[in-house]
């Protein structure tokens, strides 16, 4: 039996890097702006009702959004394309299988011939109008392609490209699904205490976040500057101690940080040290209704007796490191 869903639903491809902090990118920041309800998840297909649209270009860790048309099994596929009405322009199919093996070439004709017998006009190298149709072991799910990821801007924003460089930076990518995960809106204050290179800040920059960054080194923050200008986003960046933030209570919609990953500093004192002091400092700067997206190489929830943990997540840079990611509420 075919699903067929309103107008307000969406087929969002996750990006099988991180399934689970992808999916809670989507719901956090689409929630932030209005109605986030959850219809169904099969692989990596989110099937949710939002009315948002607008902000799906700020999505990191989603491929494709396509407004949904049904779900249904693989035999129901052709039935669903023979009640689809032709669009005015030209149209394609594209089809993926996603845990399991298809024809996609053999089904993306057979699905388009039904659409051309039904007065649609194709055209495979310059669609005005994609139909996407997602495959898995369990349930194919079909719709119109509306938002399309341009992975080649992560490219463009390397690390290694950036005027001053780190290593071990957390990669564009991430850093824009973490900014999203707290669920900032533009306009909103984001604080990334411990900033660095200006991962985090040039993310949220380029979504129109208000940024304000920090950290112990004179160097780094010269250097966390520059490369802002760089990418021609404006903010705050000053010299300042993770332990006694120089700003008032309640400052920050968001923040979003990476600690070092030493054990001890001669510069700052002792890794437990700063983690004790710096979390009181984030309850006290942050809004009551505020969101933190804490990235650690250390397991904390001895920490964080005064935050809410609403999810954690494990993303392996190499054998060596796993950084643990909190995303936390008062």
């Amino acid at each position: 039996m075919l699903k067929w869903l309103d107008d307000m639903k969406y087929i969002f491809f996750l990006s099988g890097e991180n399934v689970e902090l992808a999916k809670w990118e989507v719901r956090r920041l689409i929630s932030s702006y209005g109605e986030f309800e959850e219809a169904e998840f099969a692989e990596r297909i989110l099937v949710a009702e939002c009315g948002c649209r607008n902000v799906f270009y700020r999505l990191a860790l989603t491929h494709e959004v396509s407004e949904y048309i049904a779900s249904c099994s693989f035999k129901e596929l052709k039935s669903v394309f023979s009640e689809i009405e032709p669009s005015h322009g030209t149209c394609c199919v594209r089809v993926r299988g996603i845990g399991c093996k298809v024809e996609t070439l053999k089904l993306e004709r057979e699905l388009g011939a039904i659409l051309w017998r039904k007065g649609a006009k194709i055209s495979v190298s310059n669609p005005e109008k994609v139909f996407r149709v997602y495959i898995t072991p369990r349930k194919c799910f079909v719709g119109s392609l509306v938002f399309s990821q341009n992975k080649k801007q992560f490219l463009d924003r390397s690390p290694v490209k950036r005027p001053f460089f780190m290593p071990f930076v957390v990669l564009p990518k991430f850093a824009r699904s973490l900014v999203n995960l707290t669920g900032v809106k533009d306009g909103e204050k984001l604080l990334d205490p411990m900033c660095g290179t200006g991962s985090f800040l040039i993310e949220a920059g380029l979504m129109k976040i208000d940024v304000v960054g920090m950290d112990f080194f004179s160097k780094i923050v010269r250097g966390c500057m520059e490369n802002l200008r760089f990418y021609g986003v404006s903010g705050e960046i000053v010299r300042g101690d993770v332990r006694a933030i120089p700003f008032k209570d309640s400052s920050f919609k968001a923040i979003v940080t990476d600690y070092p990953y030493l054990r001890s500093t001669k510069a700052t004192g002792s890794l437990e040290e700063i983690y004790e002091r710096s979390l009181e400092e984030f309850r006290r700067v942050i809004k009551d209704d505020g969101s933190l997206a804490i990235v650690t190489n250390l397991d904390i929830e001895n920490y964080l007796e005064e935050f809410n943990i609403l999810a954690k997540f494990t993303q392996r840079v190499h054998n060596s490191l796993a950084r643990r990611i909190y995303l936390l509420t008062l």
